[in-house]
């Protein structure tokens, strides 16, 4: 059973989104592709593949070492996973239902290898960390009819993505607004919170109190310093329904100036599974890294 869980793993946690490749990224003909470890906190690699198999553009960049008929990709770069810590990686902000030998990519898309603890959050369906992914582009197809609040659609318009005002409760959508009212109006962010770890979130709101999971410690610790999170997740907690981006603040305003700081500086969330915001829009918490403050 946990052989099986592994291969799902470093072959899955994946999806295609388009525009999402993070500004700066080197230009080429193919994907571009990020590696790091320990959720985010140390780079290892980064380059482009050609096009093709997800595999193929990631063995063009460091050293591949797979198991399983090559289908579960056990080193990157020299560095193996040990069942405690796995490779795992993210397409366009979403994970795949399918292995990385089995999935195209192309110019427009994006890949996230990270290597890291991943007990008790082994399924995380959307991540913030490839903005404006997960609401530019889907496993196979394009994302369409993106709504969202208007703090969020200004924080997409600076991504150079467009989205329709204000955000509906299904589809692809960015809500931006006061924890409590996000609460009553969203079903999806709701049932996220009803089961934190069902919809792979690594920072929300636990009642009035912002936490994030600690992958190190094994459990979520409160941040006391944060004023709102940015973390993202799928309606139905899997690859293939629409992707929910959420800016929860304890107040509106708190939400506003996040959304306004992302909007500010769209790498804001690169490389960060999830995030909260202090009073200064500094980043105080990051998910799975704990607390950076």
């Amino acid at each position: 059973m946990l052989a099986a869980c592994l291969v799902l793993a470093a072959c899955g946690t994946s999806k295609t989104e388009g525009t999402s490749e993070p500004a700066g990224a080197p230009a080429g003909s193919g994907a571009f592709v990020n590696i790091t470890s320990d959720w985010g906190r140390t780079k290892v690699a980064e380059g482009r593949g050609p096009a093709g198999s997800l595999l193929a553009a990631t063995e063009a960049v460091v050293p591949v070492e797979t198991a399983y008929g090559g289908r579960y990709v056990s080193a990157l770069d020299g560095e193996a996973g040990d069942g405690a810590r796995e490779w795992l990686f993210w397409l366009n902000g979403i994970e795949s239902d399918v292995g990385a030998a089995d999935i195209e990519v192309g110019p427009d898309d994006v890949v996230w290898w990270d290597l890291h603890v991943w007990a008790d959050r082994v399924h995380i369906p959307a991540i913030v960390g490839q903005w404006p992914a997960p609401l530019t582009r889907a496993l196979d197809a394009d994302v369409s009819g993106v709504t969202a609040d208007p703090a969020a659609a200004a924080a997409l318009a600076a991504a150079n993505v467009e989205a329709r005002i204000p955000a509906a409760t299904s589809g692809p959508r960015a809500i931006a607004g006061a924890n409590a009212a996000l609460v009553e109006r969203d079903p999806t962010w709701r049932a996220a919170l009803e089961d934190p770890r069902r919809a792979g979130l690594t920072a929300w709101f636990d009642g009035d109190e912002i936490v994030v999971w600690d992958a190190a410690a094994g459990t979520a610790v409160p941040v006391p310093k944060a004023r709102a999170v940015m973390v993202a997740t799928t309606e139905d907690f899997d690859s293939r329904s629409a992707p929910v981006v959420v800016i929860a603040g304890r107040t509106e305003a708190d939400a506003e100036a996040a959304a306004a700081a992302l909007a500010g500086n769209p790498l804001l969330v690169q490389r960060h599974f999830a995030i909260c915001l202090d009073a200064e829009a500094l980043i105080a918490c990051s998910g799975g890294q704990g607390l950076t403050l």
